[in-house]
């Protein structure tokens, strides 16, 4: 069975909800662990840091993954409704992605394959053409 053009925009904006969900577990992560380690002593190193530091530190790391997370759900969110912008995006993403060997010179290059094709730039566009006043 081969895929139709919608099913690869389908397949794009899975990928980027995945990408989502894990950075947004990761800024949980950045958060919880750390902390843990330090409430429960198992880290030394941690203890001896400075509070504020090491709170200001774990904030703006949870604060970037956070912001990856959402950056990444509005993308897939926008290309699973055929939104002209999440298209726009996702390959400005994927441009980003490209210098991250392997996977993301990979998936930057697949992203780029298929929303760059004609028949996916007319995908968008007749989902977006405007409807006519009668």
């Amino acid at each position: 069975m081969r895929m139709t053009d919608s099913d690869k925009v389908n397949f794009v904006a899975a990928y980027h909800f995945f990408s989502g969900g894990l950075f947004a577990l990761l800024a949980i992560a950045a958060l919880v662990v750390p902390l843990a380690a330090v409430a429960l002593g198992e880290s030394a190193f941690l203890a001896r840091l400075p509070g504020w530091f090491l709170g200001s530190t774990l904030l703006i790391v949870a604060a970037v993954l956070a912001g990856l997370a959402a950056m990444n759900l509005a993308l897939g969110w926008g290309l699973w409704q055929l939104k002209n912008w999440g298209r726009t995006g996702a390959m400005i993403l994927a441009v980003f992605q490209i210098p991250f060997i392997p996977i993301g010179t990979i998936a930057g290059g697949v992203i780029l394959y298929v929303l760059l094709q004609d028949q996916t730039r007319e995908l968008f566009w007749a989902a977006n053409r405007p409807i006519p006043y009668r």
